[in-house]
């Protein structure tokens, strides 16, 4: 495996990002939230899963403290434009048949916006804990890629209406109870970890399993 760090400016902010080289033909890219980094449970241990099958994988560092001064319109847009730039310069420059997301909490708000992307419309994506506000929402409901999308009872951003609206994609929807912003349950070791597992487990399935005839 190469590790090679990469950057792209863009609107003047440096975007950089990690290239898990493995020589691979697919690539999964990793989307961070604004505190949920890549050295968290949910993308270690998906960083592994892809690694163990030679996936190719890049983690996107597209958050800075400007994105927080701004309002959020305006950092859906910033957000959306350095993680679409970041995507398209890697697969203009690499030869990847397979293409994979997975994105966390802000995260999910970028990956939304790609759903409408022509050249991803055979891509999987995955959502965990998103931020279910009216635009992610409608991007996600017209979506016809296959994936999986992740929230528990008891995320600030649990909303059962939105869910609904979501369930007209192609996305299995698993809503953990009782589970918080973090997938945790409370300060409980034991059922945190227990979901942290099934959690991997649904990401496996929806990532590496043939899609039905």
């Amino acid at each position: 495996m190469h590790i090679e760090q990469s950057s792209i400016v863009v609107d003047q902010t440096t975007v950089s990002y990690d290239h898990f080289q493995m020589g691979s033909k697919q690539v999964c890219f990793l989307i961070s939230g604004a505190s949920y980094l890549y050295d968290h449970p949910y993308f270690y241990y998906s960083r592994m899963a892809l690694l163990a099958r030679d996936i190719d994988v890049i983690c996107i560092h597209y958050v800075t403290e400007e994105l927080f001064s701004m309002t959020d319109a305006e950092s859906n847009v910033c957000m959306t434009r350095r993680v679409d730039a970041v995507v398209s310069e890697v697969l203009a420059t690499h030869t990847y048949e397979n293409v994979q997301f997975i994105a966390k909490s802000l995260g999910t708000i970028p990956l939304a916006a790609l759903l409408a992307k022509p050249n991803l419309q055979t891509a999987r994506f995955v959502f965990l804990t998103p931020v279910l506000e009216a635009e992610v929402v409608e991007q996600i409901a017209t979506s016809s890629q296959a994936g999986l999308l992740v929230i528990g009872t008891a995320d600030k951003f649990y909303d059962e209406a939105a869910l609904e609206t979501c369930r007209t994609s192609q996305l299995t929807i698993d809503v953990i109870e009782g589970a918080n912003h973090s997938l945790d349950q409370g300060f409980e070791i034991d059922p945190s970890l227990a979901v942290l597992g099934h959690i991997v487990r649904q990401i496996e399935a929806s990532l590496f399993e043939p899609l039905p005839k």
